[in-house]
């Protein structure tokens, strides 16, 4: 844990990144260390979901580092109520790419206990603040394709570059049996792209149940996407 003094004049977040000092908090993980030190948040803030906003806000002056668009708390909570009527509540769920843990805070919201969850995610940082902010769930350090024990219920909103979703994909209709099912937010009309091919010949093990466009923007692209329920055949 890193050491901060307290920080006198605040700015309100979105002139954090802009005015930061060296020694002010960077990482997420890092504002989690600030806020233990000091009991209040190094930025003036009014919201309910710090991790989210403040990473959308360093994503915006740093840039975005592997497409991690977040998933917005509405979608979160549409995504999360789908897996709840979806999913075999008797199984684990799966938080494949779990970033900041939009998701996993929106399947606790809608009641699941937090040891019915694991969360995994390549970004080191990521990981380390997903274990602090929720320590009662299971968190892996790990890239989806590193995974290879039996994943029933996956929620996750994967990588949105075109070979890695294929590859997500992919890895999921491996790591999934007959029956097992997922909640995934894809770009807008993915599933239906002729090309590459790779596309509809992994579509092909799994039965699509439901589909709905994104009802909002992702803060930092313009991407557009779709929540898509499917079962491993």
């Amino acid at each position: 844990m890193k050491i901060f003094e307290r920080i006198t004049k605040r700015y309100a977040l979105q002139n954090y990144y802009l005015r930061r000092n060296f020694y002010w908090p960077d990482t997420l993980p890092e504002i989690l260390d600030y806020w233990q030190q000091h009991n209040d948040l190094p930025f003036l803030y009014g919201g309910d979901n710090w991790p989210y906003d403040a990473m959308c806000e360093r994503q915006r002056r740093k840039g975005v580092y592997a497409s991690q668009y977040l998933t917005p708390d509405r979608t979160a909570c549409q995504m999360a109520a789908l897996a709840v009527r979806y999913f075999d509540n008797d199984s684990r769920i799966v938080d494949a790419c779990c970033g900041t843990g939009q998701l996993t805070r929106a399947l606790l919201l809608e009641g699941v206990h937090p040891s019915a969850l694991l969360g995994f995610d390549a970004d080191a940082e990521l990981v380390d603040l997903y274990e602090r902010l929720y320590p009662e769930t299971a968190a892996l350090r790990m890239q989806f394709h590193e995974i290879d024990f039996r994943c029933e219920n996956v929620i996750a909103n994967p990588p949105f570059e075109i070979v890695e979703c294929v590859y997500f994909l992919q890895w999921l209709s491996r790591t999934q049996r007959s029956g097992d099912r997922a909640v995934l937010l894809l770009p807008y009309g993915f599933i239906d792209k002729q090309r590459p091919k790779a596309v509809q010949e992994t579509m092909r093990h799994f039965i699509i149940h439901h589909r709905t466009p994104m009802q909002e923007p992702f803060a930092r692209t313009a991407c557009r996407a779709e929540i898509v329920v499917v079962e491993r055949a």
